[in-house]
């Protein structure tokens, strides 16, 4: 008995131990991690029952499975038993353990909704066609076989058999069916071609002698496991009956139901998807399918649908759109997608009785977070506050007041007034040495992929894309603003295509073009005559490359593929006024209103049979090609309607469409003259008149667009001011005078670093309000908004930290994130236009400015503990500056920064979790980019608890906290490289290896933490 007590006791000391949380969360990231990174071979369904909802993950080796670690449910139920028997055995219920009752008891319901969700959820998808009613939906992934008795013209009897039988090739005899169903073969996946001869046997000899079988040919297709894909599987069915064989049917879903007559009734067989009846009909009465003006972008999906109840009761319509399903009677309908030229709508139908448990589980568990540290916020600010009690015998003597002007203060100031000084040149710049009005050109507006936007943007983003910065060398080697290339492209092409503004550093794809590194400028770059010979066998390799999938493309791929979308980019752009091949093309613009009436009266004359003037009709016959031409080529649509281009943006048209809408004017319109004279104005050195039509257009706009106008002059202001840029400097400048603190003059050089970021973060606070307000969006919407706000938010609690401790350390850390971030945000910005617009699905600036922006500020948290842990590790190592005082400090700073950014990556976690849910019926689907943002979770609830525990002291907390950094990053970026899931970007080499590098930085500080402390230089001791 004393046996069986002690280890009784023991296994209770286990199951309640932090050691077992610990060890279980470690388990489930490595789950996690393995299945999101399989993804990438399987699809989610199968991962999903491979890793999640199973006891043991198998792996296969050669013929056999082996069991080789915990499954989803197994580290489920240890951590419910965990969480049990710590309540039952540990925790003590009082108002101070509240938060911790409440986020356990949360974490219990999430765990057990979760369970059940695996076990009760179903989903379907219903199609339907513009009129057609239903009133059932489709599984996607499993089939059946209907067998129906359809002689009775007012019902129809259904026997269907599941995918089970049909796949171990079962013998079934239903008692409704006169006859045997035998599978004589079943293949998982295969495609069908209709043959002119007689349709082979299948290899283990089965061959169709009914139906549409005899003349379809099967081929067997491996399983696809992909998203996107689904299996369309095919069988040979014998049916059987008392007087022996009726014939052999091929089914498939892609083959319509197949009628036969047997035993004096009529009968249909058919392979299809399993259906789900419901006690209703839904009729699509409307699909519309919104996408933004001039492009292919979808702004939103929406399905309007009549829906009736047999007896009568309810007969009414109703609208479906992204982020706004259709609840009914226990299943849910989302849009999912359309088909068939918008003639169809898809329609994801999800039933799941327990979808509301992880809604309160979460509620309750932010709750549990808030109270729990926020009573650890409010401890430390009374520690902080508290005066330190010293005795008569010890205290030191009251200090003499600061003299007001020491060099202590008088530095700071001197540095903030420099500082400012910068900043004020940097936000108003000089105008481009000019007699030509390119400030005023450049804030004309255009429409471009669905939003308006100043020329100077479209400038700036396409030699971003083309080259990596905004700044042009002609030929001899003198500057070009971006406003200057851009007019030449439109009206000098022959002068712009000699400008050297396409990078290229692959040597195999300048092989393509029979160039060297030293043809360049700057070895790297190259105009457009170098690479006009190379052009079709650039197509070539790029066609080839496209056939690739891009997960799997080699670097030499990649390169042609953007080199090819780089020169469309320009030609589409160079092509917006002048049409190529056309000599004197402006020329004959300038006698529009003389020559196209005469040769529109030539047509019609021609057509009445009169005599006509040949030349003049096919002139005009000429122009109407060549606008044709244009329209088709140009993607700037710089001509707005006459009236209503504030909210009619499908009426704004390129040059090439108004011209052809002039045509049959017979006049120009006054924007299209415009362009026209400020083409001639800047061919032929006229600055006075283009300066003229520049202002004299854009009195015309005040008028119609005054909006556009305003956020356009604002745009160009902002492009030209850079205040990132400017931002990246002073952090800089503020991490080398927070860092020379820590060795002389702590105090001014201190002073003096906090004050830059202060200043820098304020810049780069008004950068990104100032997007907001272009965009008209919260501040993330994409991967370059996502740095900006990391970095911003990053600093936003270094400023705090510094503010309180006053040791320099938050400066250091600010200025290290804040330059890091800015300069991640630089590169992101090379793929194009960083206020795009956004997809319908995630067209919602509720959602946008909840999940996303908590999130992302977990991200930035989680970033800078892990800084933090870099500057203990260092200080620590290197340097004999870490004292016990700052090493608590620091300490201090990781645990509290860790608790911070537990709660805002779990709370962001939710709400996207809560997004997903109401766009498409999910709460949680283990896509890549979830994973990633519970791995967060989790690694912080690790850290707690091992240091909860005592597992970790100072060294083993920082070193835990420099692996957030590994964490988040490969969440932020890597997730987004698997090209799988629904926040896949597509991989990008250099983004890769940046990534590779920092992991491996990490890595190896983490690497260092475990020296010997002996080998540390400190001599203080480090715990």
């Amino acid at each position: 008995m004393k046996f069986l007590s002690t280890l009784g006791r023991d296994a209770r000391d286990l199951l309640v131990s932090l050691k077992l949380t610990v060890v279980l969360i470690l388990l489930s990231i490595i789950l996690i991690l393995v299945a999101t990174l399989d993804q990438v071979n399987l699809g989610i369904w199968v991962v999903q029952a491979k890793y999640f909802n199973t006891f043991i993950v198998y792996w296969p080796v050669s013929n056999m499975s082996l069991a080789v670690f915990p499954g989803g449910y197994t580290l489920g139920g240890l951590l419910l038993a965990n969480l049990l028997a710590a309540h039952a055995y540990r925790l003590t219920l009082g108002w101070r353990k509240l938060g911790l009752w409440l986020v356990h008891a949360g974490l219990v319901l999430l765990l057990v909704g979760q369970l059940l969700t695996g076990l009760w959820q179903d989903e379907y998808q219903m199609r339907l066609d513009q009129g057609e009613t239903k009133n059932y939906s489709e599984s996607y992934r499993n089939i059946e076989l209907a067998v129906t008795d359809t002689t009775d013209a007012q019902f129809d009897d259904v026997v269907v058999i599941p995918e089970s039988p049909l796949a171990r090739k079962q013998m079934v005899q239903h008692p409704k069916l006169p006859f045997r169903v035998v599978v004589r073969t079943y293949l998982p996946n295969a495609t069908l071609r209709e043959t002119t001869g007689t349709a082979p046997a299948a290899a283990d000899g089965a061959g169709a002698t009914q139906g549409v079988g005899p003349s379809v040919l099967v081929a067997p297709q491996p399983l696809t496991f992909k998203q996107d894909e689904r299996n369309l599987p095919a069988a040979y069915v014998e049916l059987a009956g008392p007087d022996g064989s009726l014939g052999t049917w091929l089914v498939s879903p892609l083959l319509e139901p197949q009628r036969f007559d047997f035993a004096g009734r009529t009968w249909k067989i058919a392979l299809r998807f399993a259906r789900h009846y419901q006690p209703y009909t839904l009729t699509l009465l409307k699909f519309n399918h919104d996408r933004y003006a001039g492009t292919d972008i979808p702004k939103n999906f929406s399905s309007r649908l009549r829906l009736t109840t047999p007896d009568g009761r309810e007969d009414r319509e109703v609208l479906i759109y992204m982020n706004n399903p259709l609840r009914h009677a226990g299943l849910t309908f989302y849009q999912a997608g359309f088909a068939n030229n918008d003639q169809t709508t898809v329609l994801q139908v999800v039933r799941n009785p327990s979808w509301l448990i992880p809604y309160v589980a979460c509620g309750v568990m932010t709750l549990g977070l808030a109270w729990q540290f926020g009573l650890h916020l409010v401890a430390f600010i009374g520690r902080r506050r508290r005066p330190v009690a010293v005795t008569p015998a010890t205290a030191a003597p009251r200090p003499a007041p600061a003299a007001p002007w020491t060099a202590a203060r008088i530095f700071p100031l001197a540095v903030l007034a420099l500082a400012v000084a910068a900043v004020g040149v940097s936000l108003f710049p000089p105008p481009v040495k000019s007699d030509f009005d390119l400030a005023g050109f450049g804030r004309l507006p255009t429409l471009v992929n669905g939003r308006t936007k100043p020329l100077d943007t479209v400038a700036r983003t396409t030699l971003l894309v083309l080259q990596g910065r905004q700044r042009v060398t002609a030929p001899d080697g003198s500057p070009v603003s971006p406003g200057e290339w851009l007019l030449d492209m439109l009206y000098k092409p022959d002068l712009a295509n000699a400008y050297p503004v396409f990078e290229i550093v692959h040597p195999d794809v300048l092989t393509l073009f029979n160039l060297t590194p030293e043809d360049g400028t700057g070895k790297k770059r190259f105009s457009f005559n170098q690479l006009a010979n190379g052009i079709p066998e650039l197509d070539r390799q790029a066609k080839l490359a496209d056939a690739v999938e891009s997960a799997v493309r080699s670097p030499f791929q990649r390169a042609v593929i953007q080199l090819r979308d780089g020169l469309v980019l320009y030609e589409s752009l160079q092509e917006n006024i002048i049409a190529p091949g056309v000599d004197s093309y402006l020329d004959q613009l300038v006698h529009f209103d003389t020559l196209v009436p005469a040769g529109l009266a030539a047509e019609r004359a021609k057509a009445a049979g009169q005599s006509f003037d040949a030349a003049a009709a096919k002139a005009v016959g000429d122009l109407r090609t060549t606008f044709a031409t244009v329209e088709s080529f140009g993607n700037l649509r710089l001509i707005p309607p006459a009236t209503g281009g504030q909210t009619n943006l499908a009426g704004w048209l390129n040059p090439g469409g108004a011209l052809g809408a002039s045509l049959a004017r017979g006049r120009l319109d006054a924007a299209t003259a415009a362009y026209v004279g400020l083409g001639l104005a800047w061919r032929n050195g006229q600055p006075a008149a283009f300066n003229a039509m520049v202002h004299d257009f854009r009195a015309g706009l005040e008028g119609t667009i005054p909006g556009f106008l305003r956020k356009g002059d604002a745009e160009a202001r902002f492009n030209a001011a850079q205040p990132f840029y400017t931002s990246m400097t002073l952090y800089v400048v503020a991490f080398l005078l927070a860092v020379f603190s820590w060795l002389k003059w702590p105090e001014a050089l201190g002073r003096a670093a906090l004050w830059l970021i202060a200043l820098a973060w304020v810049l780069a606070t008004a950068g990104i309000a100032m997007r907001m307000w272009l965009e008209g969006r919260p501040p993330v919407t994409n991967l370059y908004s996502s740095a900006l706000f990391i970095g911003w938010g990053s600093v936003a609690l270094c400023l705090v930290l510094e503010l309180t401790y006053r040791n320099a350390i938050g400066s250091v850390a600010a200025g290290l994130i804040g330059f890091a971030t800015l300069l991640i945000a630089h590169h992101l910005s090379l793929s194009g236009d960083t206020l795009e617009m956004m997809r319908a699905v995630l067209d919602s600036n509720f959602w946008l400015a909840t999940h996303v922006v908590t999130v992302t500020t977990g991200y930035a948290a989680t970033f800078l503990a892990g800084f933090l842990a870099l500057i203990y590790l260092a200080r620590g190592i290197f340097t004999k500056s870490l004292d016990p005082k700052t090493a608590d400090a620091l300490a201090g700073m990781v645990y509290g920064v860790v608790c911070f950014a537990t709660v805002f990556s779990f709370v962001g976690t939710v709400l996207g979790g809560i997004w997903a849910d109401q766009s498409w019926g999910r709460f949680w689907g283990w896509d890549p980019k979830e994973n990633g943002a519970l791995i967060i979770v989790l690694w912080n609830s690790l850290i707690l608890h091992a240091r909860w525990g005592g597992l970790v002291k100072q060294r083993g907390l920082m070193a835990l906290a420099v692996f957030g950094n590994v964490v988040t990053a490969w969440s932020w970026f890597g997730v987004n490289m698997l090209g799988v899931g629904l926040h896949s970007y597509g991989f990008m080499d250099a983004a890769f290896w940046w990534l590779a590098l920092f992991m491996a930085s990490q890595l190896a500080a983490i690497g260092l933490a475990g020296l010997p402390r002996e080998r540390w230089r400190s001599p203080a001791p480090v715990r």
